[in-house]
């Protein structure tokens, strides 16, 4: 991911010789779905940069290879940027029949009326971005507000709000999904009651749980998600500072 190629940028700047090990066919991780609505053209930018400083640096890459056991690498410096995971609505009866967020960024296709569950920055992206291809999105968020999370620009997010409220884009605060059905879901709102919603589809966009291939140590160096949920800033300083500090 980018995590991953800012840490080896860094490091063959500074004479270093850092190998990539990719276990997917291309390099870019979740930042492939993270950039890929319409509006987003300067992030794909910035992942075709990365993409040829790797490229022109001439790192040694290796993709389609998983590292499931870092003993062959001991006595090296190791960066482990391997990521999160979403985060799966167990509780949720009928949680299969949603979309993860990341497989409708990357070509999952839906229906015209879509539920966005979960109102985070994901998630209203997600909203805004079917609203703009003429689909009629809704959002489900458990808590009082829209991108309650720190660390998003108050103007990405106050235009987000604004830009719902002006277009009529349905948002549900304080509401719990119960059930997924075929056609519609259950929600529960603030005062218990049971509410149901129709809908040809519906997205699950309800945050990420940092997966470590190992424990951070003193040659271990956790970088990006895998480590804590950030966003592509707090990515790349992270990645940034482990490359110079080695």
């Amino acid at each position: 991911g980018v995590g991953g190629m800012e840490a080896a940028r860094v490091l063959k700047l500074r004479g270093h010789k850092p190998v990539i090990y990719e276990k997917s066919d291309i390099l870019g991780g979740t930042f492939i779905a993270a950039s890929a609505e319409s509006y987003k053209g300067k992030l794909r930018d910035l992942l075709a940069w990365y993409r040829r400083q790797m490229e022109q640096l001439g790192v040694e890459i290796h993709l389609q290879t998983e590292i499931q056991d870092i003993s062959q690498f001991a006595g090296m410096e190791i960066i482990v940027a391997t990521g999160s995971t979403a985060r799966v609505l167990s509780g949720v009866k009928g949680h299969e029949k949603m979309v993860e967020a990341c497989e409708y960024l990357t070509g999952t296709e839906v229906g015209e009326s879509v539920a966005v569950i979960g109102g985070g920055l994901t998630g209203c992206e997600i909203a805004y971005e079917l609203a703009l291809q003429g689909k009629k999105p809704f959002i489900v968020e458990m808590v009082g507000d829209l991108i309650a999370q720190k660390g998003v620009c108050l103007a990405n997010s106050s235009y987000l709000r604004e830009w719902f409220a002006l277009h009529e884009i349905p948002v549900y605060l304080e509401t719990k999904l119960k059930e997924v059905r075929e056609g519609c879901v259950v929600c529960t709102i603030k005062d218990g009651t049971d509410i149901t919603l129709a809908c040809d589809s519906v997205i699950s966009s309800a945050g990420y749980i940092p997966t470590p291939l190992v424990k951070e140590s003193r040659q271990v160096h956790l970088v990006g998600d895998c480590k804590k949920i950030g966003n592509l800033r707090s990515v790349i300083w992270k990645a940034y500072e482990n490359a110079m500090s080695i």
